[in-house]
């Protein structure tokens, strides 16, 4: 029995309603992040390859093509290779779930597959310390709703050190004020994990106003959008875009810093850090699985590092009386690196 070939619609809507949702529940992010990915396809090949969306076909997804669409994110849109490599996860989803609908596909399928992911450069951590943050909030028109709420924004940011996509996700019943002026923020992370953070006296004073003074109910997203449910990335993005280049008109020093939302997440732990709080209350605190994404901070700090160095600096004038004998736990700790 010859098994018939299934269209590109048909097996895209089966991908993401059967295959993601339905089949291995994946979080609404998710779903989000590999439609992204779709669209961005298909654009690239309306626009480079001539193929209205309506008239994409199963031949239209090659590896030929996959690998062109991966150089045009990386060369033309200027996407990082994680980015470009988050988009190739989609495609690569997609293409296991095409092996077992339609298996007659399954050599080209197995090529696309193959695609290697890009390499990814990890450069040191950009983060900005307290008195920094200090200058990007005050470049916030406080005259202004918008220029409140991006206040705002900024300092849930740097505050909870969340991800802008938990921060934008947030609706005002996540946010338990207190009598005393106290507030505890709920935040869904990835996988599904909530954590509950505690807010500074002015960030919960700030959310506080925002929130009444826009009238929002319980389930109303607290950074509304224009046309849309809820501000979008991009435009949280614009929004400290506009307050860094105000910033940097009076602060220089702050041009020479790369700031994204991600890097008050980065800003929030290293404060921490240089506070003394230890690396598993940090990795708690930002939601990560385990200390080993959390240990990157400890890299990034270079008064960690000149501390390090400084206490086995060499006194080329003293004669070594006695061979060092390591601890047997600190061996064992060697050999397992």
């Amino acid at each position: 029995m010859m098994t018939k070939n299934l269209g590109f619609q048909c097996l895209l809507e089966g991908f993401f309603l059967e295959w993601l949702i339905a089949g291995r529940g994946v979080s609404k992010r998710t779903v989000e992040g590999y439609r992204d990915s779709f669209v961005l396809l298909l654009r690239w090949l309306r626009d480079d390859r001539s193929i209205p969306a309506d008239k994409v076909g199963m031949d239209d997804l090659s590896m030929e093509n996959i690998e062109a669409f991966l150089v045009y994110l990386t060369k033309v849109r200027g996407n990082a290779p994680k980015t470009a490599n988050c988009r190739l996860a989609a495609m690569r989803s997609f293409c296991r779930y095409v092996s077992y609908k339609d298996p007659v596909r399954l050599a080209e399928m197995r090529r696309i597959l193959s695609i290697p992911q890009r390499k990814e450069m990890r450069p040191e951590l950009a983060y900005l310390n307290a008195t920094e943050v200090g200058w990007l909030v005050e470049a916030c028109d406080k005259s202004t709703a918008k220029g409140r709420e991006c206040r705002l924004l900024i300092e849930l940011l740097y505050n909870t050190g969340a991800r802008i996509s938990e921060i934008l996700a947030l609706r005002a019943e996540d946010f338990a004020f207190g009598n005393d002026g106290s507030c505890r923020m709920s935040i869904i992370g990835k996988g599904r994990k909530e954590r509950t953070l505690p807010l500074w006296p002015e960030s919960a004073a700030a959310a506080k106003v925002h929130i009444n003074e826009h009238g929002f109910g319980a389930s109303s997203y607290v950074f509304n959008g224009r046309n849309v449910k809820h501000l979008t990335r991009s435009g949280a993005r614009t929004r400290i875009d506009e307050a860094v280049k105000r910033a940097t008109e009076k602060h220089p020093s702050l041009g020479k810093i790369r700031i994204t939302p991600h890097t008050f997440r980065h800003s929030s732990a290293m404060t921490m850090l240089a506070a003394g709080i230890d690396i598993s209350t940090i990795a708690i605190w930002l939601g990560h699985e385990g200390v080993q994404t959390t240990h990157r901070y400890m890299i990034a700090d270079m008064k960690i590092k000149e501390d390090a160095i400084s206490r086995v600096h060499p006194d080329w004038c003293d004669t070594i009386k006695a061979r060092y004998r390591a601890d047997p736990k600190t061996l064992a700790f060697l050999m397992s690196l």
